[in-house]
């Protein structure tokens, strides 16, 4: 196995982050702000990981390419020579597979769900959709004293829908209405309370205008609650024309080219 192959595989881990903390040959690869891998550059054959302490004596006895943690705590470290290994290359990425899983779910609650978040898209026919129809009325209606009517959905079905899980939860929600030949709507953003103000909001929305550029659309345009129209500003939306009445409280229209 090569120097690329190993470092590409830890940088295609969700929100890996390759750093330089210690030199410019030290590769450090990190979740959270924690590190989970940590690659010689310059000699290229050598990668530390974060391993359960109960069984890195099994995989010293096993393996002549695995040696205690080089300068780190052998209690927690081991050093693989992947150039010069006795062990399937899948193994090799098992074993950076657990470390990065180690050190994600060692973060703090509020760095490791933001962290943990699965965006994709799904339509009426998915179990999510009744997760989002209760996300709906939890986060845009009851403050309101509304419910969702079957008017308010009967046109769910000509929409994408788009959802943040964690661990098969909907916690995040929007959708996508086709407008015209290249331009859409972002309609019924929601998420959880407990986990609002985590950037979770962000990345939705990001994922969302993704999908509608990989539709062809060219640009987003959404009625946003005058509360949270700074919120939209700040991710690049820009109001247009004068505010509005819509479900009895204040909107604007935004624009966003994608």
């Amino acid at each position: 196995m090569t120097f690329e192959e190993i470092a590409h595989y830890c940088l295609e881990k969700p929100h890996a982050e390759e750093t330089y903390p210690f030199d410019e040959t030290t590769m450090v690869l990190k979740i959270g702000g924690k590190m989970f891998a940590l690659l010689d550059s310059e000699k290229r054959e050598t990668i530390n990981l974060k391993h359960p302490t109960e069984q890195i004596s099994g995989l010293l006895e096993h393996y002549s390419c695995i040696e205690p943690g080089y300068h780190m705590s052998k209690k927690h470290w081991i050093t693989v020579n992947y150039r010069h290994a006795d062990m399937h290359d899948r193994d090799i990425f098992a074993l950076i597979d657990l470390s990065y899983g180690l050190v994600l779910s060692g973060l703090p609650k509020r760095l490791r769900i933001p962290l943990s978040v699965i965006y994709r898209s799904f339509g009426i026919d998915d179990p999510a959709y009744q997760q989002g129809l209760a996300l709906r009325q939890t986060i845009l209606r009851d403050p309101l004293h509304l419910n969702l009517t079957q008017d308010d959905i009967k046109d769910d079905h000509k929409d994408l829908h788009i959802g943040g899980f964690v661990e098969g939860e909907l916690i995040a929600y929007c959708m996508i209405t086709t407008l015209a030949k290249n331009q859409a709507k972002i309609r019924q953003v929601a998420v959880s309370k407990k986990l609002q103000g985590a950037g979770i909001g962000t990345k939705l929305m990001e994922f969302a205008e993704q999908t509608a550029y990989n539709q062809g659309q060219q640009t987003i345009v959404l009625h946003a609650r005058k509360h949270v129209a700074d919120w939209y500003a700040s991710i690049g939306y820009e109001q247009v024309g004068n505010e509005f009445l819509e479900v009895g409280i204040p909107h604007v229209k935004m624009i966003k080219n994608l």
